[in-house]
């Protein structure tokens, strides 16, 4: 127990200074390793993200605690394993998106490069088939079916495109055909595709025996990072309810001082909304105080209704085993509680109808079996002992028990309105009584615990207070007779004259601690001045002079300062009115070669030449001059831009000599090359359109983005309804040129985008 507490509070400690464990994230590792056993270590990168990312936690975690100052967290340390070799082999296969890097190894590296290359090929030669014989095609794209490079052909021209047919679209206007001239490279790029396959398997084999080889360790570590997790979870169990670390009571004392248990305070309120259904928010409960010496082994608690005895049993209990458990209490300062074996408790209606087990009866079982446990070191909290029953038949049960209970070295707290229960503690010199507060003016308890009071049940106050009929309460008193009203008077008017005798106590101790206080302060205050005009008599005269001399250097001191500052800005100011005018000039000579350059360029092109747009970035033909600005045609449209911004456009490989012929590329398709994104992401717009229109044109964009060796496809849809996003994530989950998918993070566009991660 007491090391459980000394590192709880080390955490702690360490929180405060350095911030908490890298641990979030982590998710227990015995069915991945499991799993990857039964596999013989043959595991997809999805199974190795969690070994990694528990190795990483565990270097993070390691590198953290060397700032530890204590001991329990240097143990912790030095029992989580070093996984470096495990780490930087990772690092070597995995990217930070856990997937295999191209560079994982040279054969990896040297198959990918060929794949890449080749599909440049086979692109390039079928946007050649598509620019020739353009009149055949549904669309101007490449597609890709069953792994193979396609070109949609309409079905009424499938006759002019030679080639083997693997699909046909949903309305069978479209076949995918693949043409004759691009099966052989088609069948490079399957090859090379399973040697791809091949090497990333032995690759993973290769780690999945690695991560076998370290299993022990891993589990190891998997269980310290959890035993560290709980023990964060303990500090911030302290920091919720402003706890703190209890004193452990060597002699059997119990102290508990302004405790306040979980369920009643407004401070555990969040996570006790969120966490129980029944939950209710509501005002502070009082504190508790209670103070058991240690030759005290049976404290039996009476008092009304509802006025908070069981509350007390529940606290005690509760406390004492969030302490065993390194738990921080939220109570005040000099809480000290008691080392227990075992803690039995016998509260609230156990009965059960089907079993034949009557409320009373449950109890005698419960009791029965606390008693057989009872030994040095037992703790029992047992309510209402010796209620469900005849009074007379209970009260001798329970003061049997008791004394059985505590012959065998047990403790015991007992909640009860049985008089001859309350008498057997009042007699014993190893028990103590103690009463719940009640408010006569009121007729509430007010839920503070009085020790050394017999408490009386107030069953008539209580009965008042919920609820019952005066004229009922009036035949009760009336059957109780005039003796009880006696007795009842005479003890409420001694428990007045009790608690009037300790708020005297209470006021006066409070007067006597003000009154020290503020002789104390007196006699401070008289020190203080008197030391305070002596300095001022011995020095007061020196201290003039002092600052008199001091006042006349500073004063000097700014003149200097302010001359020369004077002079320094002057000169500042002159040299940046010339650096200013030195800049405007060569920026001016700039401008003025940038536009003679533009010029020169603009008179190269001619009429019938393609030219580039520098402003747009778009190539076109000219069609025509007129002054400053020309005339062009750009994909089928006529712009009127600029001469200054024209310059010659690059001829198209197969197009040189041939001026007026430039081709206008027709809607959708692709006019520039295939370059190589390989890890960037293309991506396509379809918010507004219909879902089989979505659907079409994200299939084209995948299409080319796998061409073009892209990573991933970010597919902007999106918030709408969400049929739109539904769509086509179902769509595509299942796609064989998709690895996976997953919803934009923050900057991506969120869950109004898709990504899809291409294999």
């Amino acid at each position: 127990m007491r090391r459980r507490l000394e590192e709880t509070g080390e955490a702690t400690a360490f929180q405060i200074r350095h911030g908490r464990l890298p641990l979030a994230g982590l998710e227990e590792l015995s069915p991945v390793l499991d799993e990857l056993a039964r596999q013989g270590g043959v595991g997809s990168p999805e199974q190795f993200r969690p070994i990694v990312r528990a190795a990483r936690a565990t270097q993070a975690v390691r590198r953290s605690l060397e700032r530890a100052e204590g001991p329990h967290l240097a143990d912790r340390r030095s029992r989580l394993p070093a996984l470096d070799a495990l780490l930087a082999e990772a690092a070597k296969l995995f990217g930070a998106d856990g997937l295999l890097r191209d560079d994982a190894s040279p054969e990896l590296t040297a198959i990918r490069g060929r794949l890449r290359r080749r599909r440049g090929e086979v692109s390039r030669t079928l946007e050649r088939l598509l620019d020739s014989r353009r009149d055949a095609f549904g669309d101007a794209v490449v597609v890709l079916r069953n792994d193979r490079y396609c070109l949609p052909v309409l079905a009424s021209a499938r006759g002019r495109v030679p080639g083997i047919v693997h699909d046909r679209s949903g309305s069978g206007q479209t076949v995918f055909v693949e043409p004759m001239e691009v099966i052989e490279p088609n069948n490079d790029l399957a090859l090379l595709a399973a040697e791809e396959r091949r090497e990333i398997e032995r690759l993973l084999r290769k780690f999945g025996d690695l991560v076998l080889s370290r299993e022990e360790e891993l589990r190891a570590a998997s269980h310290e990072l959890a035993e560290l997790d709980a023990l964060e979870a303990r500090v911030a169990f302290g920091e919720m309810g402003e706890g703190r670390l209890p004193e452990i009571s060597e002699d059997g004392s119990w102290t508990l001082v302004a405790a306040r248990h979980p369920l009643l305070d407004r401070r555990f309120e969040a996570v006790r909304l969120r966490v129980l259904e029944s939950a209710r928010a509501g005002r502070d409960a009082v504190p508790l105080d209670l103070e058991l010496p240690a030759d005290r082994i049976l404290l039996v608690v009476s008092g009304p209704n509802a006025g908070g005895k069981t509350v007390v049993l529940k606290t005690a209990g509760l406390f004492a085993m969030l302490a065993q458990c390194g738990i921080p209490l939220p109570a005040g300062a000099g809480t000290r509680v008691p080392v227990f074996r075992s803690i039995r408790t016998e509260i609230g209606d156990a009965q059960a109808i089907l079993t034949d087990r009557s409320t009373f009866s449950s109890s005698m079982e419960i009791l029965a079996s606390i008693l057989s446990g009872a030994r040095p070191g037992a703790l029992a909290l047992i309510d209402e002992i010796g209620g469900a029953t005849d009074p007379e038949e209970g009260s001798a049960i329970a003061v049997a028990f008791l004394e059985a209970y505590l012959e065998s070295g047990g403790r015991a707290i007992a909640t009860t309105h049985l008089g001859a229960v309350k008498t057997f503690a009042s007699d014993r010199p190893d028990a103590l009584c103690a009463a719940m507060e009640f408010d006569e003016e009121t007729g509430r308890p007010n839920y503070r615990l009085h020790a050394g009071l017999a408490g009386r049940s107030r069953a008539l106050s209580v009965a008042e207070d919920r609820g019952l009929p005066p004229r009922v309460l009036d035949r009760a008193r009336a059957l109780l007779g005039e003796a009880w009203q006696r007795r009842e008077q005479a003890e409420t008017e001694a428990e007045q004259a009790l608690e009037r005798l300790r708020q005297a106590e209470r006021d006066l101790a409070t007067e006597r601690a003000a009154a020290r206080r503020e002789a104390a302060s007196l006699e401070e205050e008289r020190r203080r001045l008197e030391g305070e005009r002596s300095r001022m008599l011995a020095d007061g005269l020196a201290s003039f002079e002092r600052a008199r001399a001091e006042l006349a250097r500073r004063v000097q001191q700014e003149l200097d300062e302010a001359r020369a500052e004077t002079a320094r800005m002057a000169q500042a100011s002159a040299a940046r009115v010339l650096e200013d005018a030195e800049r405007a000039v060569a920026e001016e000579r700039a401008l003025a070669d940038a536009r003679e350059a533009r010029e020169l360029r603009a008179q190269k092109v001619e009429p019938g030449h393609p030219a580039r747009v520098r402003g747009l970035g778009v190539e076109g033909r000219v069609l025509s001059f007129d002054g400053d600005w020309a005339q062009m045609e750009i994909q089928g449209k006529k712009l009127r831009v600029r001469r200054a911004e024209l310059e010659p456009a690059r001829p198209a490989a197969g197009s040189a000599g041939k001026p007026g012929k430039a081709k206008s590329p027709s809607k959708g398709t692709v006019s520039a090359p295939a370059r190589d994104l390989s890890g960037e992401i293309a991506e396509v717009h379809v918010i507004g359109q219909r879902l089989e229109e979505a659907i079409e044109a994200v299939e084209k964009a995948l299409d080319q983005a796998i061409l073009a060796g892209a990573s991933s496809l970010r597919v902007v849809h999106g918030h709408g309804t969400g049929r739109l996003r539904d769509g086509i994530r179902k769509q595509f989950r299942e796609h064989r040129a998709v690895e996976r998918l997953r919803a934009g993070d923050r900057t991506e566009g969120g869950n109004g985008a898709t990504v899809l991660e291409l294999r």
